[in-house]
């Protein structure tokens, strides 16, 4: 069994699929094993993403097994109730967006350049510093900018000597936060579908049903 996940574990590129035939493969023997698979993959979001690999492996069994032996069933069961206790832990809520422009920095370098670029960081209202200075000296705040990956662009304007670094803040962390969050309420929803009828699963249901309304709101 640690073998079978460990495998899994390395691959690339994991589909839901890798689940529906770990799966597949274990009906055939004995409980333990897929209570532990389930355990296992249930245990490891960062590899086995409920959104986007295991509500859709849970969703192509229910679909394409019908009956389940009761083995298997439980099996599901325990990936269901995992897959909704991670997505509501980072998803009950709808993100807030920023209130202001201040980004959340803490850069090694602490040059003269750098420190200025920590203030605008750090400002709640300014969204564009420019930074007219030599061009190694915009070489390395791109690089720090980059390293550090703060939520703002560095474009160089090419007009005058020394050419200006002009440097925009973006919201790239809260919208790509609103995407996850997106795919979570996506994948919430189709557990109600799929929701078993245990007592626990219909507790999680509830909070689920409240956390997809307030994705609407």
């Amino acid at each position: 069994m640690r073998a079978l996940t460990a495998g899994l574990q390395r691959q690339r590129g994991l589909a839901p699929d890798s689940i529906v035939n770990l799966f597949s493969a274990l009906r055939a023997f004995r409980a333990k094993l897929l209570n532990a698979a389930a355990e296992k993959i249930g245990s490891r979001p960062e590899v086995f993403p409920p959104a986007s690999m295991v509500v859709p492996a849970i969703e192509r069994m229910c679909v394409d097994w019908g009956d389940m032996p009761p083995a298997v069933d439980r099996a599901v069961r325990h990936l269901w109730t995992s897959a909704a206790r991670l997505l509501l832990l980072h998803g009950e809520v709808p993100p807030q967006p920023p209130s202001d422009w201040r980004l959340t920095a803490k850069l090694s370098c602490t040059c003269a350049d750098c420190r200025e670029l920590l203030g605008f960081a750090l400002d709640p209202v300014e969204r564009v510093h420019r930074f007219r200075v030599r061009q190694e000296r915009r070489r390395h705040l791109h690089q720090v900018i980059d390293r550090h990956a703060l939520d703002m662009t560095h474009v160089t304007e090419r007009a005058g000597s020394p050419q200006t670094l002009v440097c925009t803040k973006d919201r790239r962390t809260f919208s790509a936060r609103m995407k996850e969050y997106q795919s979570e309420v996506a994948a919430m929803r189709k557990l109600v579908k799929l929701t078993p009828q245990t007592a626990v699963a219909g507790g999680f249901r509830k909070r689920i049903e409240a956390a997809i309304k307030a994705s609407t709101i």
